[in-house]
């Protein structure tokens, strides 16, 4: 029997198994293929280096344990290292009354703003801005020319920016 052929013969007499072993630590069919993967190609680099013959169960066990403890152990360091990040940027960014304040007071401000503008032109400007409407899609639902649309969106945009400045 080739070198080869004996590789095989181990790989389909213990994928599987090694597999549900795997699972056992993991909870994760794909990640516990890709360790067994990770251990059948161990060996097939360093077979001239081990006894394909004597106790593989034993090594095949043991270094698909060793992997699955490691993996479990960079997840945890990864996980704990999101959970610090993500803790600390909440406590960072979290948002404060005064924040909230000043965001309901822009939000009137702009809503103010949109009030001075003319009926036509502020129908295009909340039909492109908060519908997110095409000016193709505007001009044909209201009936005018998608140069009309970008003219109304000038002239409103123009006019929020002047009054914004003086509130």
């Amino acid at each position: 029997m080739t070198e080869l052929e004996r590789y095989k013969a181990i790989y389909f007499k213990w994928h599987n198994p090694l597999c549900n072993y795997a699972m056992r630590f993991l909870k994760d069919r794909q990640q516990a293929s890709d360790i067994v993967q990770d251990v059948f190609l161990y060996v097939w680099e360093r077979r001239e280096k081990l006894d394909l013959d004597s106790n593989i169960k034993s090594y095949l066990f043991q270094t698909t344990y060793h992997r699955c403890l490691n993996l479990i152990e960079e997840k945890k360091k990864i996980n704990l290292t999101n959970s610090e990040t993500l803790e600390h940027l909440n406590k960072k960014y979290e948002p404060t009354f005064q924040d909230e304040a000043e965001t309901m007071l822009r939000k009137e401000r702009i809503m103010k703003s949109l009030r001075q503008l003319p009926p036509k032109c502020k129908e295009v400007f909340v039909l492109s801005r908060q519908n997110g409407l095409t000016y193709g899609e505007i001009a044909e639902s209201l009936g005018i020319s998608k140069k009309t649309v970008e003219n109304h969106m000038v002239k409103a945009l123009s006019i929020l920016r002047n009054h914004l400045k003086t509130i």
